[in-house]
C-alpha cells in the first residue's frame, strides 16, 4: 500500500507525465495537419474583423445586415486587390531599373576595396565584381511568383471558409459559453486595434518612402504593415527591409540616415505608445510568454504561425484558465505564480 505522501507524489508524477505525452501529440497533429489547420484559422480571423466591421455599419450608419455584409466584403476585396495591383507595378518598376542598382552597387564595392587596401586588407576585387554582375535577380523573383501563387492558392481556401463562416453565421445560434465569448471579445479587440496600428503604420511608411522617391516604396509600406502584427521581432525587421534599396539610391548619404530614422521613429510612436493606450490591458499575456509563443508558433506553422502567435496564445490562456486543473498555466502565461 502506498502512503498518502507517496500517493500524491505518484498524481504529480503521472500528470506530468500525461501533460508531455499530450502537449507532443498535440503539436505533431498542429504540423501534420497545418496545410488545412493555417487557412481554417486565418479565415476565423478574418471573419472576425469582418464580423466587427459589419457591426460598425450596422449601429453607426443603421445599415441593414446583408448591406453591412456586403459593404464589408467589398471593402476588403477593394483593398486587397489595390494591394497586389501595387506590389505588382512596384516590382516591375524596381526591374527596370535592376541594371543601374547593380552597377551602382559594383561601384561602392570597387570604392570599398580600394579603401580596404589601403589600411592593408587586401580583396579579391575581380571576383566581387563578377559575382556581383551575375546575381540572380530573376530567379530570385521567379522563386517570389512561386510564393505568391501559393499564398494566392491559399488564399482561396480561406475565402471558402469565410464564404461557409458568412452563410452559416444567420443559422448558428447565439454563443453563451462564457469562455467562448472571452475568447472571441479579446481576439476581435486585438485584431481591431493592430489592424488600424498597423494600417496607420503602414500609411505613415508609404508617405516617407514615397516623399523620398524610394523604389519599391508600396510594397515596403505593404511589408510594415504586415510584419506589424508579429510582436517584438516583426517592427525590426520591418525597418530593416529597406536598407538595400536605400543603399543602391542614396548609399550612406543624408537622405539615407533621414529615411530610416523617420521609419524607426514611426515603428516606435505607433507601436510603443499609441497601441498600447488603445490595447489597454492587451491580451493578459507576459512578454516571455509572447516571445515563446512566437518561437513555438514559428517552428510549428512557419511564418503564418508568427502573425497568429499572439492571438492564439492568447485564446489558449483563456480556455486554460476555466479549467481547474490547467489554471496555474494559464497564470503562469500572464506572468503570475500560481496560488
Amino acid at each position: 500500500m502506498l502512503s498518502d505522501k507517496q500517493f500524491l507524489y505518484y498524481q504529480k508524477t503521472t500528470a506530468i507525465c500525461l501533460t508531455i505525452i499530450a502537449a507532443g501529440v498535440v503539436t505533431a497533429f498542429l504540423v501534420y495537419t497545418k496545410a488545412l489547420l493555417i487557412p481554417l484559422v486565418i479565415s476565423i480571423f478574418f471573419y472576425t474583423i469582418l464580423a466587427q466591421m459589419t457591426l460598425y455599419l450596422k449601429h453607426k450608419f443603421s445599415f441593414p445586415s446583408w448591406a453591412a455584409m456586403t459593404v464589408s466584403i467589398l471593402l476588403c476585396a477593394a483593398v486587397f486587390t489595390g494591394i497586389v495591383l501595387f506590389t505588382v507595378n512596384s516590382v516591375g518598376d524596381f526591374l527596370k531599373g535592376g541594371e543601374v542598382y547593380r552597377q551602382n552597387l559594383i561601384a561602392t564595392v570597387t570604392d570599398l576595396t580600394s579603401r580596404l587596401q589601403q589600411h592593408g586588407i587586401m580583396l579579391d576585387q575581380n571576383f566581387l565584381e563578377n559575382y556581383l554582375r551575375e546575381l540572380p535577380l530573376f530567379n530570385w523573383l521567379k522563386n517570389f511568383g512561386g510564393k505568391l501563387f501559393s499564398l494566392l492558392s491559399n488564399l482561396t481556401v480561406i475565402m471558402l471558409f469565410m464564404i461557409f463562416f458568412l452563410f452559416g453565421s444567420k443559422k448558428t445560434p447565439p454563443i453563451t459559453n462564457p469562455a467562448i465569448k472571452e475568447m472571441l471579445a479579446n481576439v476581435s479587440i486585438y485584431l481591431s486595434v493592430k489592424l488600424m496600428a498597423s494600417l496607420a503604420t503602414g500609411l505613415v511608411a508609404a508617405a516617407i518612402l514615397l516623399g523620398f522617391q524610394v523604389k519599391l516604396a508600396v510594397l515596403f509600406a505593404l511589408f510594415m504593415f504586415l510584419l506589424n502584427f508579429i510582436p517584438s521581432v516583426g517592427s525590426i525587421v520591418a525597418v530593416l527591409l529597406p536598407v538595400p534599396v536605400l543603399f543602391l539610391q542614396y548609399g550612406f548619404g543624408p537622405k539615407f540616415f533621414i529615411v530610416m530614422g523617420l521609419l524607426t521613429a514611426t515603428e516606435f510612436i505607433i507601436g510603443n505608445l499609441l497601441e498600447p493606450r488603445f490595447l489597454g490591458e492587451g491580451m493578459d499575456l507576459h512578454p516571455a510568454a509572447v516571445v515563446a509563443s512566437l518561437i513555438f508558433w514559428t517552428l510549428v506553422w512557419g511564418a503564418p504561425g508568427a502573425f497568429l502567435s499572439v492571438p492564439i496564445t492568447a485564446s489558449v490562456k483563456i480556455v486554460l484558465s476555466k479549467i481547474k486543473h490547467t489554471r496555474p498555466f494559464a497564470e503562469i502565461l500572464a506572468g503570475r505564480l500560481p496560488h
